[in-house]
């Protein structure tokens, strides 16, 4: 289990102590980040932009695994969660991030599905659930739990919608607000 703060903590049997954090500072590239690391599991790094919130979007963000940058794919405009899922390559394997509600998704690779549920109210009950069906390398949860401190609004249409609304109207407000 996880208490969302501004750093997030696991305890794993297998993998050990696993701590996401979100933002960080990811300076001298622009925008925010979210990483994950711990005691037996890779560090993951995930750089995008963010204008309202503390968790960086997946839009144009740029992921790394112990330093080797991975090509991230996901198709925009598609209407189904499937096809709205991200993609992505690390040494040979090929993975899938897909939005099951606004609070689950699944990180899915050949022979392995790693759920991950985010639940409770407020800062202090929310918690975070890793279910993991088959046989998971440490790489496989370090990824699964990075997305937790990431914005997956546009890994569902209706988010996108709300993302791209919410973005308009902020910025509108914020530059009538100036003037």
């Amino acid at each position: 289990m996880i208490t969302p703060e501004s750093s997030r903590w696991i305890r794993a049997e297998e993998f050990g102590d696993i701590q996401v954090d979100y933002p960080v500072d990811v300076r001298p590239t622009a925008g925010t980040g979210a990483r994950a690391h711990g005691s037996a599991i890779p560090t993951t790094l995930l750089v995008g932009w963010s204008i309202f919130d503390d968790k960086p979007r997946l839009n144009g963000a740029q992921l790394w695994v112990d330093g080797q940058e991975l090509k991230l794919q996901r198709n925009r405009w598609a209407v189904g969660r499937k096809g709205r899922a991200l993609r992505m390559t690390q040494g040979g394997a090929e993975y899938r991030c897909r939005a099951i509600s606004r609070k689950r998704y699944v990180l899915t690779r050949s022979g392995l599905a790693v759920t991950v549920i985010d639940s409770g109210f407020g800062t202090k009950r929310r918690r975070l659930r890793v279910v993991i069906n088959g046989p998971a390398e440490p790489v496989d949860v370090s990824l699964a739990v990075l997305f937790a401190g990431a914005n997956r609004s546009h890994l569902t249409l209706g988010g996108a919608f709300r993302a791209s609304f919410s973005t308009v109207f902020n910025l509108f407000a914020d530059n009538a607000a100036r003037s």
